[in-house]
């Protein structure tokens, strides 16, 4: 990856990145709104055939459908009409839109009920279900009715640089905009993340690698965030056969979601902060395996009685992510369970802080020893 330097507006990206056609969409492309207040808003001449048609796709008929349908609720029929590989496409999209949307703080899944209608589209299944893996707590409503109503659409174009589909996902005063192009090795970016209703970009981590494990001949695409006013860190990818990565071995959807929607839970501490406390008290809190994220009671109880002598301006920091890569999930995961729990005897979210990965050199890949997570009770000096 190599990245490029992005000063300027938005508007004027097309012309900051040499070798990559401008990208403008028709005027009219077709929207399909699948979290609409009536079904009419979902034309059938802006669908593909195989949405269109009724009958199941070949290969719909001896598949397991049950990874693009929501958990509650959603059009099987819709599924069936529409080709293993479409859906996969459709499944990339929705979880790299939705693993954004949760870094927003006034819609993380945390702090926010979302309403949603019945989804009539392949694309609509695949969003809620893409929301539901990220812990949303879902209303179903008949309408376009709550404080943080789920819109999306999508619009198909033919432009200069080929065929392109532009997606829209908002939430309430947030939406989130961004153009893909499918190949014969799936689906790629052909756009930055776009997200209206934010000042600031830069907060927001895209984990466009997804993409690229599909492999492909050479293909590019650009990640990045744009609020429209300013434009974040844009990296240049390329998707080569060497990246293809085995269905089985790619990242899981549902744990990256996960990951994404609670990863944001606290923050991570500046050396420059925490040289101003010094350490109170250290405690090992011991699970079962690398893959628990429950606490247990003996862990419980150990920060109840870190609790119980917090002090306002104390920090309690938590050492989680020290696994073999320092990248960890599983890890990264465990940590903010932890947080969790301080945040459940209501200990002020700032006042808990998490430490940044790190690599060590006493845990292998293979090793399901217990594993440890340190506290560090800090006060400022």
């Amino acid at each position: 990856m190599k990245s490029l330097a992005f000063e300027n507006q938005f508007a004027s990206f097309p012309q900051a990145l040499n070798g990559f056609a401008r990208i403008a969409l028709v005027s009219a492309a077709a929207m399909i709104s699948g979290c609409s207040a009536t079904p009419s808003a979902e034309p059938a001449s802006s669908l593909t055939p195989s949405v269109l048609s009724a009958t199941p796709t070949r290969n719909a008929l001896d598949r397991d459908n049950s990874r693009y349908l929501p958990v509650i609720g959603g059009s099987a029929e819709a599924i069936d009409a529409v080709s293993t590989a479409k859906l996969e496409n459709l499944r990339l999209i929705s979880v790299n839109l939705v693993s954004a949307l949760v870094q927003l703080p006034d819609v993380n899944p945390n702090v926010v009920t979302l309403q949603v209608t019945s989804p009539t589209t392949a694309f609509g299944n695949l969003v809620i279900r893409a929301l539901e893996d990220a812990g949303y707590g879902l209303q179903r409503v008949p309408s376009d009715q709550g404080l943080h109503y789920v819109q999306y659409s999508q619009r198909f174009a033919e432009t200069d640089a080929g065929p392109v589909s532009d997606y829209v996902l908002r939430v309430g005063d947030f939406s989130l905009q961004r153009e893909y192009r499918e190949s014969k090795n799936g689906v790629y970016p052909s756009s930055l993340l776009q997200i209206n209703g934010v000042d600031s970009p830069d907060t927001i981590v895209l984990n466009d690698a997804l993409f690229q494990e599909q492999g492909g001949d050479g293909e590019i695409f650009v990640s990045g965030v744009t609020s429209g006013r300013k434009v974040g860190d844009v990296l240049e990818i390329e998707a080569n056969r060497y990246d293809r990565t085995p269905e089985e071995q790619r990242a899981d959807r549902s744990t990256q979601l996960l990951l994404a929607s609670r990863s944001v839970i606290a923050r991570v501490a500046t050396d420059a902060e925490l040289r101003r406390y010094e350490r109170l008290r250290r405690t090992v809190l011991i699970f079962d395996n690398p893959e628990t994220r429950i606490m247990g009671a003996g862990n419980k109880q150990a920060v109840r009685l870190l609790v119980r002598e917090f002090q306002p301006g104390d920090l309690y920091q938590v050492v989680a992510c020290t696994d073999v890569d320092g990248q960890n999930e599983d890890s990264i995961l465990r940590g903010v369970r932890v947080v969790e729990e301080f945040l459940s005897y209501d200990v002020p979210i700032d006042n808990v802080v998490k430490a940044a990965c790190r690599r060590t050199t006493y845990r292998q890949n293979t090793d399901d020893a217990p594993v440890a997570v340190e506290v560090v009770h800090l006060r400022r000096r």
